[in-house]
Parts: structure tokens; sequence; C-alpha cells
């Protein structure tokens, strides 16, 4: 991507060095200048939507871990609850049976009262601790309740987070496969050493050999290639939230200046093209690569053919994506 966005400033620079100004050229500086930070700040959005997306998910993991510990911890202070206070029946029980061996001791001898009075205060504070201590457990088992309640809903809040972003993410490749089948349909008919249509780096390549747009060192499309952009055009001009790119190529035959300004000639005469047909001038990119970025060996005649061709990128527009990064 990053070399994709470079190309127009790369094309125009080399292209005008020996016929503008200076001012001209600084122009082109800014321009490029510009981009290249625009091109950062959209890479640095996709990796930190790649770094948001992973974080959330480790989230979640860590916030179910936690609701699982918590729920451990309710039904651990439950049993604690339930033990408490069997022991609590317990010692009232054995309250009660003492009150009564008290009374009984005491209508017995006098001087056991002291020592049965001394017993039961004694007994009385144990119950009077356990109570203490009951009242604690139950605060606290009150407590871990609000936790867990607060951290469902935050689980809650980050589980539609990601949902959003799954969202906007399934929408942009089910545009992309939409996209890519609407332009297989549309140059049905063409040969794959004419024509081929890939998907790659979230975008729709459109590959068209010199011949099928132009004669050898023309950049004059010809009838067919005409038709063939006529076809996608019809395409491109219903989706306007799609972006548009024509880059061209060449081999390494000829002048190396010669060949950038053929590819920058071709790239013109296509863009030309599609908004003749009905394609908005907006949303299109002219740009020339001359012979620097081969996909075969120029060493071969088979590998200069496939070198001598002009690329439609296609980009959807990744607003909503950038908007909920954003929020």
């Amino acid at each position: 991507m990053k070399g994709i966005l470079l190309l127009p400033l790369v094309l125009l620079l080399t292209l005008f060095t020996s016929c503008v100004s200076q001012q001209k050229f600084s122009d082109l500086e800014n321009v490029k200048n510009r981009l290249e930070r625009q091109l950062a700040d959209a890479e640095a959005a996709r990796q930190n939507c790649s770094n948001d997306n992973a974080a959330l998910n480790a989230d979640l993991a860590k916030n179910k871990q936690q609701i699982a510990q918590l729920q451990t911890d309710l039904e651990r202070s439950k049993q604690q609850y339930s033990d408490l206070d069997r022991t609590n029946r317990d010692l009232l029980e054995r309250y009660d049976r003492m009150l009564a061996q008290n009374r009984q001791l005491l209508e017995t001898t006098s001087g056991e009262n002291s020592q049965l009075a001394a017993r039961l205060s004694e007994q009385q504070q144990e119950v009077a601790q356990r109570e203490k201590q009951l009242l604690e457990l139950q605060g606290q088992l009150a407590t871990e309740k609000q936790q867990q309640v607060a951290l469902q809903r935050a689980l809650e809040v980050r589980e539609a987070r990601v949902a959003e972003l799954e969202s906007a993410i399934a929408e942009k490749e089910a545009r992309l496969k939409s996209i890519r089948e609407g332009v297989n349909q549309a140059l049905r008919g063409f040969t794959e050493a004419d024509l081929t249509v890939r998907e790659q780096n979230g975008k729709v390549y459109v590959s068209l050999s010199q011949n099928l747009l132009f004669p050898s060192g023309s950049k004059t499309i010809n009838a067919q290639g005409k038709r063939a952009i006529a076809q996608l055009a019809s395409v491109l001009k219903d989706n306007e939230d799609i972006n548009i790119t024509v880059e061209g190529h060449t081999d390494t035959d000829g002048d190396a200046a010669f060949n950038w300004d053929l590819s920058v000639g071709r790239a013109t005469s296509v863009v030309k093209e599609l908004t003749q047909n009905g394609v908005a001038p907006t949303r299109v990119i002219a740009s020339g690569r001359g012979q620097f970025f081969p996909v075969g060996s120029n060493a071969t005649a088979a590998g200069k053919a496939l070198n001598r061709r002009t690329e439609i990128i296609l980009t959807p527009k990744l607003e909503v994506l950038y908007n909920l990064l954003g929020e």
C-alpha cells in the first residue's frame, strides 16, 4: 500500500525534473511529503485496528476468567455463610441447654451460681463474636456481588465494541468480494493473458495487458481496450464508495525516461476513457511506474509481456472503520 501511494509522487517528480521550474519541483515535493504523512497515518490506523482487536480479545478472555473466579469465590462465600449459620444454630441450641442447666444448678446450689454465670458470659461472648463474623462475611459477599455486576457491565461494553469492529471489517471484506465478482462478471469474454482480476492487501487489482489496450509504444487506446474499459466503467460508476488508481507499467526496453513518460501517458489515457464512460473524475488517480515495478523477468519475452501492463486498483473507502477506531 505504501508503494502504491508513493508511486504518483515518485513518477511526477521524475517526469518533470527536466522540464519544470524549481518552484513547481518544490510544490511537488511538498505534495509528496504530505501524502507520505497520510500514508503513515493510514498505516498507523490499520496497525492500531489490529492491535486494538487483539487487546480487546485479550481483555475479553481476562474478564471471563475474572467472572469465573468471582463465581467460584461467591460459591465459597455461600458455603462459608451456610457453615457459620449452622454453627450459630448449634451455639444457640447449646446456649438454650446451658440456660436450662444453669437454672437447675442455681436451684441446687448458690456456690455454683457464679461459675455458671461466668460460663454463660463466655458463651454469650462467643455467640456475639460468631454473629459479628457472620455480618462481616455477609458484607464481603455483597461487595463481591457488586464487583461482579460491574465487571459484567464492562465486559458487555467491550464485547459490543469488538462486535462493531468485527462487523465493520466483515463489511469491508464483503464489499471487496462484491467488487471483485462484479468486475469479473463485467469483463467476461477476455482471455487471462489479456486481463486478470485479483484481490490483494484489501484491494482489487484489474491488470490489463498492453496487447489489450495499446499498440506498441503508443498511448492511444485501441477499440478492444475501449470496450474493456467501458465494461469496467459500468461497474465502477455505480459504486461511488470505491477509490480508483490507474497505474501504467512498462518493460525495460528503450530509455527509462521515455518508459516513464509512456506509463504516465497510458495511465492518463485510461483515466480519460473511464471518465468518458461515466466515472467521476474526482474518484480517479492516474500514475505511472515506468519499468521499475516488474511482475516478470525482463530477461525473457514472456516476462516483458507481463510487465507491459496497466493496473486499475480499486480501494474501498474506510471512513467507517477509522471512525470506530477513533471513538
